[in-house]
């Protein structure tokens, strides 16, 4: 009887040593992330602050005349994305990782990290028609990371919420699939949220009227 239970205690404590590293990966991951996240903020508004929009040339009109109304959409654009990328976002990132992942700061970054894509994908839109290459080409690569690491969050939140309703752990290695792919991001207009409205293509774009871009839900 005493080798039977101590056997039992042995069996116990040893998986009670492989759950806590794996938790403890979980968090490293998002850690990670999160990390990754600011540094991508950070270089995001360097590319941003590299537009020359004032020199962009006009939109044709009517055949003759020219119009700057694209020239003020992509203004307030960047002032926008400036603003949040300079402040909002980081102190959500700091705010997420001072509470080691919990469910609602993590779903705060996620969201704000969601309207700076969208944002991004508009200003990337009019900078591919009117900017030249080196102004345009470092910020799809900076859309790329964030839908990538969007991607990251969406799945972490989702399964922290299952968990929640369940009371149970789950398991987590979609996070850790995803956080290992960091050298291949997503391509630009590849929309990473199921319930996110498809998007139209920069050539069908040029062809219609252009969406209103969404500026005041940044802080």
């Amino acid at each position: 009887m005493k080798i039977l239970q101590a056997a039992m205690l042995i069996c116990s404590l040893g998986m009670a040593g492989m759950a806590q590293p794996r938790n403890q990966a979980v968090r490293t991951d998002l850690m990670s992330t999160l990390l990754e996240l600011d540094r991508t903020a950070a270089a995001t508004n360097t590319d941003i602050n590299h537009l020359q929009i004032e020199k962009w040339k006009g939109g044709w009109k009517t055949g003759f005349t020219t119009s700057n109304s694209h020239k003020n959409k992509a203004g307030q654009a960047a002032v926008s994305l400036q603003r949040n990328l300079k402040g909002a976002l980081p102190d959500l990132i700091r705010e997420a990782m001072n509470t080691r992942g919990a469910l609602d700061p993590t779903f705060k970054v996620y969201e704000d990290v969601n309207l700076v894509c969208q944002t991004l994908d508009s200003l990337v839109e009019i900078a591919q028609q009117y900017g030249s290459r080196e102004e345009y080409e470092p910020l799809i690569g900076d859309y790329n990371s964030l839908s990538r690491l969007r991607r990251i969050l969406s799945s972490y939140i989702h399964q922290k919420a299952a968990a929640a309703d369940g009371g149970r752990e789950p398991s987590y290695s979609g996070v850790s699939a995803l956080s290992s792919s960091g050298g291949q991001p997503l391509p630009r207009k590849i929309i990473v949220d199921d319930d996110a409205p498809a998007r139209k293509t920069a050539a069908s774009a040029r062809k219609k009227n252009k969406s209103t871009m969404q500026f005041s839900n940044f802080k």
